[in-house]
C-alpha cells in the first residue's frame, strides 16, 4: 500500500473573505504578504548567520589578543581598523566598530586590555585608581547627591571634581552592564543546551516541556 504525505499549506485555520484592506484583491494580498513572509524569513536567517559570524570572529580575536602588550595590541587595533577602511568604511566608523568588538571579548572572554607603559600613561592609570578606591564606599545614591551638590555650586573646583564622580558612575554602571551580559549570555547558553537535548530525545516528556518553555517565555 502507498504511502500518502499530507502537506500542510497553513497553520492557520482559513478564514473567507473577498480582500484585505489596502489591496485591490485576495490575490494582489497573497502575493505580497507570501513575499513579505518569505523575505523575511531569508532575513531572520542572515542575522542569525551574522551572529554565528560575530561570535567566530569575536574568539578569533580574543585568540589573537589575549597575552599581548600594549604594543603588540595596539598594533593590532590599527590593522584591524585599517582592514575596515580598506572596504570603504570611515575610520571613525571603523574605530568605533574596534571598541565594539574588543568591548565583546573584555566581556564575553573575560580578556583584560593591557595597559601602556608609557610613564605619562601609568601616571594617569595609577590616579585614576586612586580615584576609584577613594570612591569605593560610597554608594552610587550618595554619589549622584555629591555630585548635584557640587554642580549646584557651580565653580570650576567643584566642576571637576563632578566631572570625576560622574565617570565613575559611569564606570559603575558600564560593569554592571558587562556582568549581566554575561549572566545572560551563560543563562542563554544552558537553555540552548536543553533545547538541543530535548529536541533529539524527541518523545512526549520532551515536546510537553519545550511548550511550557514557550509559553513562559510568552
Amino acid at each position: 500500500m502507498a504511502k500518502t504525505t499530507a502537506i500542510a499549506t497553513s497553520a492557520v485555520a482559513p478564514v473567507s473573505i473577498d480582500t484585505i484592506t489596502g489591496f485591490a484583491s485576495l490575490d494582489a494580498a497573497r502575493e505580497t504578504l507570501f513575499d513579505l513572509g518569505s523575505e523575511t524569513l531569508s532575513a531572520e536567517r542572515l542575522m542569525a548567520q551574522g551572529k554565528n559570524a560575530l561570535d567566530v570572529l569575536d574568539a578569533n580575536l580574543f585568540d589573537i589578543v589575549k597575552g599581548l602588550n600594549y604594543v603588540e595590541f595596539m598594533k593590532v587595533r590599527e590593522f584591524h581598523v585599517a582592514g575596515a577602511v580598506d572596504k570603504l568604511d570611515s575610520v571613525d566608523a571603523a574605530q568605533k566598530r574596534w571598541e565594539r568588538q574588543i568591548n565583546r571579548v573584555v566581556s564575553g572572554f573575560s580578556f583584560t586590555r593591557p595597559k601602556s607603559e608609557n610613564p605619562d600613561a601609568k601616571r594617569k592609570a595609577e590616579a585614576k585608581a586612586k580615584e576609584i578606591e577613594k570612591l569605593a564606599a560610597i554608594t552610587d545614591d550618595e554619589l549622584a547627591d555629591l555630585k548635584d551638590g557640587l554642580l549646584r555650586k557651580g565653580d570650576n573646583k567643584s566642576l571637576t571634581e563632578a566631572k570625576k564622580i560622574n565617570a565613575e558612575l559611569t564606570r559603575r554602571n558600564a560593569d554592571a552592564l558587562d556582568a549581566q551580559k554575561a549572566e545572560l549570555k551563560a543563562i542563554v547558553e544552558k537553555i540552548n543546551a536543553r533545547v538541543k537535548e530535548l529536541v533529539k530525545q524527541g518523545d512526549d516528556d520532551a515536546m510537553n516541556t519545550l511548550t511550557r518553555a514557550v509559553l513562559a517565555l510568552g
